[in-house]
C-alpha cells in the first residue's frame, strides 16, 4: 500500500498509528525510514535500518530462529556484529530471506517511511518483495510526498509499474477541511477551540496538520485568535526547501509571496519585469520551484505556494521599507485591470492591501471604500465588514483635522459597526459604536446620538461589559429625542425603553410607553418603527390577548424591511409571546424560516442564536437528530458571546441525552467563558441545562444549590422559573432517593426541605406556578403533571404510578416526547415498586425503550433496559399481522390464536398474553389448548420452537410489534 501526499498531512503519523495497533496485536512491524542523503549512495539502507530495529526488539528465541533460518544474516546486521556486504545481489537475497523468515513466524508488516528519498537498490527490492509474493503473512506500507515527485522524477516509472500489481493500494491523504482542523485543534488543546481560532489557523495553515500543529505552539484552549508571530520551528522548516533554489528563484517566490494570494502568470510577470527579472528568468523560476514542490499551479493561469504560511515567512524576510516598491508595482498592474461581481471586490481589496503596502494611504482608502460597496452589493457580508474596518481605520490618518469631514466619519462608523454586528464581530461593533458616539455632540445632532446611545448599550450587552438591564441608557435616548415627538429616533427609543423594563418586571411603566411608541410610530410614518413598537407592546403585555395580535402584526410588518436585526428582534418578541401560550410547533417552524432567511442575509450572529433557540425545541420534542444538525450548524457559525452560549448550552444537553457527558462538560465550559456569569444569567435559561449535565454526572445536591440560589433571579420569564421547579424537584427526587438507600433520614429531610423552599419562592411570585392562558396550551398542563409527579417521588409519596401515568399522559398530549419517555420509565419503575404485574409494568417500559432506541439516548436506554432486567420483562413486542401464507402446521388457526401464538413465541406468560389481549387468563389456556391439538404439539414451549423452526419468529408472526 502507497500512503501519500505532501508533507505535513499526516501519512507517517497514520502509518504509526496503524503499526502500534498493529503490534499490540502480535504482528512483527520493521520500520525503515529513507534520508535524504544528497550525492551519497547508501543500498537498501531503508531495509536494512528496518531489520536492525527489529533485531534490536525482538525476543532472542525469535531473533535466534530467524538467524538460523538465514545464516548469512549475521554478517548483514550490525547489531548481531555483521558488517553489509559488498554484493548488492548477495544483500538482496539476505534482505529478502529474513523478511521471509520474520513472516514465516508471525504477521508482519514492512514500514519504508519517505520511499521517494530511496536509493534505487531499495526500491528494486520492495518491487522484488511486492512482485514476489508468496503465501506469506506480510504487508508493506509505504509513503512518499507527492510534492518532492517532479518531472521526471525515477519514481513515476516505478509506482507505475507496481499500480498494475492486483496486490497493491493505493491512499492519498488530502489536507484537513475546517470540520477535521477543529476535531486536531480540539485533540491537541484538550477542549473544543473558539470558532475564530480555528478560521485562524485554517487560514494560515490551509489544512495541513503539521503546520497547524506547529502553529499552536504556545496556544491555549482559551485563545481566540493565533499570535502574531510564527513559532520558530515552523519558520524553520517551512524555509528549508527555499533556502534549496537557486538565487533567481529565491527572488520570484518572494516577489509572489508580496502578492498575498494565488495570482495570474500574467501579472506575476508584468511586476517581475519591475523588479528586472525577464520572462524566461521567470520561467524557469517558477519551473524550479515547482519541480521543489514550493510552489503549485492553481488551474491553468494561477501560481501560489503550495504551503500557504511559507508566503508569511518570505514576506517577513524583506528588511524595513523594501517591500513598498514591490507592494507600489503590483498596485501599478492591478490598476490596468478590471473585472466583475466578486473578482472585482477582490481586485479593490488586493488593490488596497497594496497601496497600504506602498504606503499610499489615501489610495488604500479610496480602494477600501470602493471594495465594501461592491461586496454589499453581492451579499458578501464578511468581505464588506473587512473593507468597512479598514476604511475606519485609515479616515482619521488620512482626514485628520479635517472638521467639515466629522459626519461623513460618523456614517461610516455606523456601517461599519452594523456590518460587523452582524456577521458576529461583536468586539468591532462595539469599537466603532463607541467611536461615532465620541464623534457626536449630543447638543448639535440629538437624533442620532439617541441612536447611538440605543446601539451602543445593546452593544455593551452583547459584548458581555455589562450585565445590567441598560434603563439608564434608554432613558437617556428618550430625553434626547423627545424634542422630535414624530421622528423615528422618537419612536424606537421608547420601544426599547419599553422593553427594558418588561425584562425588569416593571410591567405597567413598560405598558405606558409601549402605548407612546406605538403612537409615536404611526406618526413617524416609518415601518420599522411601527413594527418594533408593536413587538414591545407584545412582549410588555405579554399574557394580554392583543400580545398575538400585537407581535403577529409586528412580524407581518417587519418583512417588508428585509432588516435582519428587526426581524430578529421582532421574532424573539413573537416567540415570547406564543410560549406563553404553549404554541411551541408554532416557534419551530418560525426559526427555521428565520435560519434560512437570515444565513441568506449573512446574519451570522442571529443565525447562531436562531440555532441554539431551535435545536432546544427540537430537544423538547425529542427530535435528538435533527437538534443535532441543527447544533453543528450553529457551532460552525460565528457569533456574539450569548449567541454561542445559547449553541453550546443545547449541545451540552444534546451530549448529556446520547450519553457522552464529557463533550457536555466542554461546550458547559466554553458556554461559562463566553459568559463569567452563566448561571444569573437571564434569558437564556441556562440553569435547567447545568442542573441536567449536574444530573447526569450524579451531582443532584449542587444542582438543587444552583436552583435555588437562581430562582429569585427569573423575574423576566416567569416559564424559566416553572423550569426551574421542575428540574428541582427532580434533582429533589434523585437526592431522597440517594438518602434513603443510604439509610440517611437526616439527608431525606434536608433535601426535601430545600425543594419545599425553592418551591415556595415560585409559589410567592405571580402568576402561579404553570398558569394556562390561552385554551391550546398543552404545554404547561403537562408540565405541571411532570412537576407533581417529581414531588412526589421527591416526597416519597406512595403509591406514585397514577401520577407518573397522568405526566405521560400530559406529555404525549403536548408532543414533548423526551419527557414522555423519562416520565413513561419513571412510571414502569413506580408500577413495577408496587408490585404490578410484568405484563403490566411492560407498557410503559416497553414505550420509553422505543424512544431511546430510535433517538440515540443511550442512557435513557440504559436505565430502561436495566429496571427490565430487574423485573424479568422482555422489550420486544408482538408484530402487525402478515399477509404471507403460514406454514401448513398454523394453516388452521384461527386469528386469535394466531395472536397467541404470536405472544407464546415472544416469550409471553399466560398473564401477559391475557393482559395484552384483554381476555382472562383461563381463555387463554383454552386456545394454548387448541394450538397444541391443531399443530400436533404437546407443549407451549414446542409450539414456539416449531414456530420459530418455520420461519414464524416474532418479527413475522401476526400480532406481534417490533
Amino acid at each position: 500500500m502507497f500512503v501519500h501526499g505532501e508533507a505535513g498531512v499526516g501519512k507517517t503519523r497514520l502509518v504509526r498509528d496503524v503499526c502500534d495497533e498493529a503490534a499490540a496485536g502480535g504482528v512483527a512491524v520493521l520500520w525503515g525510514r529513507c534520508v535524504r542523503f544528497g550525492a551519497v549512495d547508501s543500498p537498501y539502507s531503508p531495509l536494512i535500518s528496518a531489520l536492525e530495529g527489529w533485531a534490536e526488539s525482538t525476543e532472542p528465541d525469535e531473533l535466534t530462529g530467524v538467524l538460523d533460518a538465514v545464516p548469512a544474516a549475521g554478517g548483514l546486521l550490525s547489531s548481531v556484529g555483521g558488517y553489509a556486504s559488498d554484493s548488492a545481489v548477495r544483500l538482496l537475497s539476505v534482505v529478502d530471506g529474513l523478511v521471509m523468515a520474520i513472516a514465516s513466524r508471525r504477521p508482519t508488516v514492512l514500514v519504508i517511511d519517505d520511499v521517494q528519498w530511496a536509493d534505487l537498490a531499495s526500491r528494486d527490492a520492495l518491487a522484488y518483495l511486492v512482485a514476489g509474493f508468496r503465501r506469506q503473512r506480510l504487508a508493506i506500507l509505504t509513503t512518499y510526498r507527492d510534492e518532492e515527485l517532479g518531472t521526471g522524477h525515477p519514481m513515476h516509472s516505478w509506482l507505475a509499474d507496481l499500480r498494475r500489481l492486483p496486490s497493491v493500494t493505493d491512499v492519498r491523504l488530502d489536507r484537513l477541511t475546517w470540520d477535521e482542523t477543529e476535531q486536531q485543534l480540539t485533540m491537541l488543546l484538550g477542549g473544543r477551540p473558539h470558532h475564530h481560532l480555528v478560521d485562524d489557523v485554517v487560514r494560515r495553515s490551509d489544512g495541513n496538520p503539521y503546520l497547524s500543529e506547529l502553529l499552536l505552539e504556545g496556544v491555549t484552549i482559551t485563545a481566540e485568535q493565533l499570535p502574531a508571530d510564527l513559532p520558530a520551528e515552523l519558520t524553520g522548516a517551512l524555509l528549508a526547501a527555499w533556502h534549496r533554489l537557486s538565487a533567481p528563484a529565491r527572488e520570484v517566490m518572494r516577489v509572489l509571496a508580496v502578492a498575498g494570494r494565488p495570482t495570474s502568470i500574467d501579472d506575476l510577470r508584468e511586476v517581475a519585469a519591475a523588479r528586472g527579472i525577464g520572462p524566461a528568468a521567470l520561467t524557469t523560476a517558477l519551473a524550479e520551484a515547482t519541480d521543489s514542490g514550493i510552489s503549485v499551479a492553481q488551474g491553468s493561469d494561477l501560481c501560489w505556494f503550495r504551503h500557504p504560511l511559507l508566503a508569511e515567512v518570505l514576506y517577513a524576510t524583506f528588511v524595513p521599507g523594501e517591500a513598498e516598491t514591490v507592494h507600489a508595482a503590483w498596485a501599478k498592474t492591478l490598476e490596468s485591470r478590471s473585472g466583475t461581481g466578486p473578482d472585482e471586490v477582490q481586485r479593490r481589496a488586493d488593490l488596497a492591501l497594496h497601496y497600504e503596502g506602498a504606503r499610499d494611504l489615501e489610495s488604500c482608502l479610496e480602494a477600501s471604500l470602493r471594495a465594501a460597496e461592491l461586496a454589499n452589493g453581492i451579499r458578501a457580508w464578511r468581505e464588506e465588514a473587512v473593507h468597512l474596518r479598514r476604511s475606519a481605520r485609515l479616515w482619521s490618518t488620512v482626514h485628520r483635522g479635517d472638521t467639515e469631514r466629522v459626519d461623513e466619519e460618523v456614517d461610516l462608523l455606523e456601517r461599519v459597526a452594523r456590518a460587523n454586528d452582524l456577521v458576529g464581530d461583536g468586539e468591532a461593533g462595539f469599537a466603532a459604536w463607541s467611536r461615532a458616539l465620541e464623534l457626536v455632540d449630543e447638543r448639535t445632532d440629538p437624533l442620532r446620538a439617541s441612536r447611538l446611545v440605543r446601539h451602543l448599550a445593546r452593544s455593551a450587552i452583547a459584548t458581555n461589559r455589562i450585565t445590567r438591564l441598560p434603563i439608564a441608557e434608554a432613558r437617556h435616548a428618550v430625553e434626547l429625542s423627545q424634542a422630535f415627538p414624530d421622528s423615528e429616533e422618537y419612536a424606537e427609543a421608547l420601544a426599547v425603553l419599553s422593553w427594558r423594563l418588561a425584562w425588569n418586571g416593571e410591567l405597567e411603566l413598560s405598558i405606558r410607553y409601549a402605548e407612546d411608541a406605538v403612537q409615536a410610530a404611526h406618526r413617524s410614518g416609518s415601518t420599522a418603527a411601527l413594527s418594533f413598537a408593536y413587538a414591545a407592546r407584545g412582549i410588555a403585555d405579554v399574557r394580554a390577548e392583543r400580545s398575538d395580535r400585537d407581535t403577529a402584526e409586528a412580524l407581518r410588518s417587519v418583512r417588508m424591511t428585509s432588516d435582519p436585526d428587526l426581524i430578529w428582534l421582532t421574532l424573539v418578541a413573537r416567540q415570547n409571546c406564543l410560549l406563553q401560550r404553549g404554541r411551541v410547533t408554532e416557534c419551530v417552524e418560525m426559526e427555521m424560516e428565520f435560519l434560512s432567511f437570515a444565513l441568506k442575509a449573512g446574519a451570522l450572529s442571529m443565525v447562531a442564536f436562531a440555532a441554539g433557540m431551535l435545536a432546544g425545541y427540537l430537544l423538547m420534542f425529542g427530535r435528538l437528530s435533527e437538534s443535532g444538525e441543527v447544533i453543528r450548524e450553529g457551532l460552525s457559525l460565528a457569533g456574539l458571546p450569548n449567541a454561542s452560549a445559547m449553541v453550546r448550552l443545547t449541545a451540552a444537553s444534546l451530549s448529556v441525552r446520547r450519553g457522552d457527558p464529557d463533550a457536555a462538560g466542554l461546550h458547559l465550559q466554553r458556554a461559562k467563558e463566553l459568559i463569567p456569569d452563566l448561571e444569573e444569567s437571564t434569558g437564556l435559561a441556562a440553569q435547567s441545562f447545568l442542573a441536567e449535565y449536574l444530573l447526569a454526572t450524579g451531582r443532584p445536591d449542587q444542582a438543587l444549590d444552583l436552583l435555588s440560589r437562581t430562582m429569585a433571579a427569573q423575574s423576566v420569564d416567569i416559564r424559566d422559573a416553572d423550569d426551574i421547579l421542575v428540574w428541582g424537584a427532580r434533582a429533589a427526587g434523585d437526592l431522597v432517593e440517594s438518602a434513603r438507600d443510604r439509610r440517611d433520614s437526616e439527608g431525606v429531610r434536608i433535601a426535601q426541605t430545600q425543594f419545599d423552599d425553592l418551591a415556595r419562592m415560585r409559589q410567592g411570585r405571580l402568576p402561579l406556578p404553570f398558569e394556562v392562558i390561552a385554551p391550546e396550551d398543552l404545554i404547561q398542563p403537562a408540565m405541571e403533571a411532570l412537576c407533581t409527579a417529581e414531588t412526589a417521588r421527591c416526597m416519597a409519596e406512595t403509591p406514585t404510578s397514577g401520577v407518573w401515568e397522568e405526566a405521560v399522559r400530559r406529555c404525549d398530549a403536548a408532543g414533548l416526547r423526551w419527557d414522555e419517555a423519562l416520565a413513561s420509565w419513571r412510571w414502569a419503575e413506580a408500577l413495577l415498586a408496587e408490585g404490578a404485574t410484568r405484563a403490566v409494568v411492560a407498557v410503559p417500559l416497553r414505550s420509553a425503550h422505543r424512544f431511546a432506541v430510535e433517538a440515540g439516548a443511550i442512557p435513557l436506554r440504559h436505565q430502561v433496559e436495566t429496571l427490565a432486567g430487574l423485573g424479568k420483562i422482555r422489550l420486544d413486542e408482538p408484530s402487525a399481522p402478515s399477509h404471507a401464507q403460514p406454514p401448513a402446521p398454523f394453516r388452521s388457526l384461527t386469528k386469535r390464536e394466531q395472536e397467541v401464538l404470536s405472544l407464546l413465541v415472544a416469550g409471553r406468560t399466560y398473564a401477559e398474553i391475557a393482559k395484552a389481549l384483554f381476555i382472562s387468563e383461563k381463555t387463554v389456556s383454552t386456545h394454548v389448548s387448541n394450538l397444541l391439538h391443531k399443530t400436533g404439539t404437546s407443549s407451549r414451549r414446542e409450539v414456539a420452537a416449531l414456530a420459530i423452526r418455520l420461519g414464524q419468529s416474532p418479527t413475522n408472526v401476526p400480532g406481534h410489534h417490533t
